[in-house]
């Protein structure tokens, strides 16, 4: 039954894929944020690596499994950074790998507060393994040629932002696609809404954190407005996130991610352009991030699903491990260098 319903689903993946691609997204993007945008780089004054491993829809097969990788890192000369992501994304017949680098150009406005400029260039792998798709009645010997032959296509891809920081605050926006480049044909642009292409992302984030720097406990309410072009709700996700921090070490946060399909999956019709309008809470996510020692990170988060399909899979899960490597170990008994993003 499982096998039946995903079938459904990548049907309605790929008829969505027609029109646009979609990039992986992630509930502990707080934690990565080089992912979402180049001007992130270096901000954490010292070398980052980061790892998010994300399995979506965990008991439907073919589900979604995405890997991300990023490391940061200033240079000797602060104002610059430089930043490189690799990810891996496996959704049922399809296969998508990444490789981004990112360079930042950092200006100081006050004491700890820094506005920063970001670029970044890359290239995408895709890959379409047709061959491997179950396409005949074991009954008959009828079968679909269209599914014999996979396919696989390199497109190049550009994206900028810009972010700005505090120690306690941080406000960003970026967009990791700036080129339509058609998923069809080779490094050729789309000049049709009609062809399948890469829709650029944009994306807004932001959050702060209340308390004063000796407090045991402290509040950070964060957000992600994620809109991409093509979709056919054309409705931005949005995820809403409030966190406590204990004793500088310890995250426990909650959050609600909003999209076109959730609860009943009732969407209602747009005449006007023939669009699905919805705006509804998607899931519920719950996460914990342990700083294990001054270098040491590790995260769990948990999706759970209030769509329709919440009755075929066991949730989303995201492991997440993250690594400082740093220039002199007098900064981490310092208060001010203290990071609360």
């Amino acid at each position: 039954m499982k096998k039946i319903i995903f079938s459904l689903l990548l049907a309605a993946c790929f008829s969505f894929a027609g029109k646009a691609q979609q990039d992986a997204t992630y509930d502990m993007y707080l934690f990565n944020g080089l992912y979402l945008n180049p001007a992130y780089a270096g901000s954490q004054d010292v070398i980052s690596l980061v790892g998010i491993y994300r399995h979506q829809w965990a008991g439907i097969d073919g589900a979604p499994r995405t890997v991300n990788v990023s490391v940061n890192s200033p240079l000797r000369q602060e104002q610059y950074a430089l930043g490189m992501t690799v990810s891996n994304d496996r959704l049922g017949l399809t296969n998508q790998f990444s490789a981004t680098g990112a360079f930042a150009y950092r200006i100081k406005v006050k004491r700890d507060n820094i506005i920063a400029l970001g670029i970044q260039a890359g290239v995408t792998y895709y890959q379409d393994r047709r061959s491997e798709a179950v396409t005949y009645d074991p009954n008959t010997t009828n079968y679909d040629p269209t599914f014999s032959v996979n396919s696989n296509l390199v497109l190049p891809n550009i994206g900028a932002g810009i972010y700005a920081y505090g120690k306690k605050y941080f406000v960003g926006f970026s967009m990791p696609h700036m080129l339509p480049f058609s998923l069809s044909n080779k490094w050729q642009l789309a000049t049709s809404p009609s062809v399948a292409h890469q829709y650029n992302n944009y994306l807004l984030t932001a959050g702060y954190v209340f308390g004063k720097d000796a407090s045991i406990v402290k509040f950070r309410p964060s957000f992600l407005i994620n809109y991409q072009k093509g979709t056919i709700s054309d409705v931005p996700d949005i995820y809403l996130n409030l966190g406590l921090l204990f004793i500088d070490r310890v995250w426990v946060i909650a959050g609600i991610k909003t999209g076109a399909l959730a609860n009943d999956d009732v969407i209602t019709s747009n005449a006007s352009d023939g669009r699905l309008k919805a705006f509804n809470v998607e899931g519920v996510i719950a996460m914990v991030k342990v700083k294990a020692t001054p270098q040491l990170s590790v995260g769990y988060a948990y999706h759970y699903s209030l769509s329709q399909l919440k009755s075929y899979e066991t949730g989303t899960h995201e492991i997440m491990v993250g690594y400082e490597f740093w220039y002199n170990k007098k900064r981490f008994v310092t208060p001010r260098f203290v990071k609360y993003f």
